[in-house]
């Protein structure tokens, strides 16, 4: 298939329902036929069958509502509005996946259907205990995160094959693998789509790497990232235990606990969903390995043979473009955060800066906090980036007055020792850049970009690149404010 664009994609997926499985639509029938209809098991069923889900919500948000009306934000909601006659004909007007896909899709596609309702039964479980009001919302949200996968599973699963061989024989980043084969990642895709076709929103909170520090899109987060690990790593390696004992510290359990509530949701799925006809995630469970004993027995900083081995490099076309477009901006043409957004894809496309980050200077807090993001989906700890500023760093040096600092071979001998080790934990590279904005003489925030690996080391032609990318959004951003 030729490479889509972006906005391609998106009206595939408002065009073409997902398939639902087979098993889903016969147990449909039966239930509908019943005298009274059993509305708890049905809503049971459904959430079992993200591409139901996907189409109950589709199809609630774009019902005509009332003007004080709200959005439907899970499957039992939605029953309320369809009603039990539009209930009952649900069976006859979805497509069944085996009968309109082909074996590769078809794979591709319950592989994600198992991956998605993975994560929302562990973010639901974790929700829970932290006593949320609606855990219903968070189980909807957590599926639908994996909607552009469903969406290039069915119409291009070959796009996914050579994501999934960049990842395995590249040892690259998840999001620039995307990026590098579909010149977006699967979560942006899912972003468009989600807005599209007015999903609840949630649903885009939770893709949105700023928002890791809001408890609900932060557990869907993590449920989708243990999720995933879970089927790439297996449950025993180091990325998967890393994940687990990020939700301990987030949900003040201990690791055991997170463990024992993820092996049990695993061993009930595994017997709820035969019907995905693939490998549930409780079959690795026997797969035992040692478990390291704590934090200090792995690295900071990843062996070479762990890192991405193509490191992205400067565009510049597209970062001509990015200078051109955020010059002509005024106050009138655009809002602050979009604003910031522009420079910050401008950074990761234009410059080939794997992660990209703006922080926002807190003076009463004395930190930096992580306003908006690039590069970084699939790290939840990574998005809740935040810099303390209470003690002596390389960053209360550049919040200190306007300027800029490249961490590289070059210059780690100076540099390296004013970086605290929270952060060297939080970035887990050696090289990267940073730039202080200031606005009316007063320090406004921090741009932060790296290449997400040591191996990928950031070379001064980028760097200075980068210094003129920050000092062209700070005249705008002087106009702005």
């Amino acid at each position: 298939m030729d490479k889509k664009s972006i906005n391609s994609w998106v009206e595939v997926a408002e065009s073409h329902p997902i398939p639902v499985l087979m098993h889903t639509i016969k147990e449909l029938r039966h239930l509908c036929r019943k005298e009274e209809i059993p509305l708890k098991e049905i809503t049971h069923l459904v959430e079992r069958d993200p591409g139901l889900v996907v189409h109950i919500l589709k199809t609630s948000n774009n019902m005509p509502k009332g003007r004080l009306s709200s959005e439907i934000t899970h499957v039992n909601q939605a029953f309320r509005l369809m009603g039990t006659d539009q209930l009952t004909k649900l069976p006859e007007a979805l497509p069944a996946a085996k009968d309109v896909l082909n074996e590769k899709s078809k794979v591709r596609l319950f592989a994600t259907f198992s991956r998605a309702y993975h994560a929302a039964r562990f973010a639901t479980d974790w929700a829970a205990l932290r006593r949320d009001m609606t855990p219903d919302e968070v189980f909807a949200a957590a599926q639908l995160h994996f909607l552009g996968e469903m969406i290039l599973a069915i119409h291009a699963p070959e796009l996914l094959d050579k994501i999934a061989k960049l990842r395995v024989d590249d040892h690259m980043a998840s999001e620039e693998a995307q990026y590098l084969v579909l010149g977006f990642t699967l979560n942006e895709l899912t972003q468009r789509i989600a807005e599209k076709l007015q999903f609840p929103a949630l649903v885009s909170e939770a893709l949105s790497s700023e928002n890791a520090k809001f408890p609900r899109a932060y557990g869907i987060m993590l449920g989708v990232q243990l999720a995933r690990n879970v089927t790439y790593e297996g449950w025993y390696s180091d990325n998967t235990f890393e994940i687990q004992e990020q939700i301990a510290d987030w949900m003040d359990i201990t690791v055991d606990e997170v463990i024992v509530r993820s092996h049990v949701i695993a061993a009930e799925i595994a017997r709820e969903i035969p019907q995905y006809d693939t490998p549930p995630a409780a079959l690795s469970l026997a797969l035992i390995r040692e478990i390291p004993e704590t934090k200090d027995t792995r690295k900071t900083i990843k062996n070479d043979s762990d890192e991405v081995s193509i490191c992205l490099i400067p565009q510049l076309s597209v970062l001509r473009d990015a200078v051109q477009l955020i010059t002509k901006l005024s106050p009138k043409d655009i809002k602050i955060n979009e604003f910031i957004q522009h420079v910050v894809t401008a950074m990761h496309d234009g410059i080939g800066l794997n992660r990209v980050v703006f922080c926002l200077y807190s003076e009463e807090n004395k930190e930096l906090q992580g306003q908006v993001l690039k590069g970084a989906e699939n790290d939840p700890v990574f998005n809740r980036f935040k810099v303390n500023l209470s003690e002596t760093s390389l960053f209360t040096h550049l919040i200190s007055k306007p300027q800029a600092v490249v961490l590289n071979e070059a210059t780690r001998a100076k540099f390296w020792p004013l970086v605290t080790a929270d952060f060297q934990k939080l970035v887990n590279t050696n090289s990267f850049v940073a730039m202080s904005i200031f606005i009316k003489n007063k320090p406004y925030g921090v741009f932060y970009g790296d290449r997400h690996t040591a191996t990928c080391q950031i070379e001064d032609r980028s760097y200075n690149y980068f210094k003129t990318l920050c000092t062209h959004a700070t005249k705008v951003l002087e106009q702005l404010t």
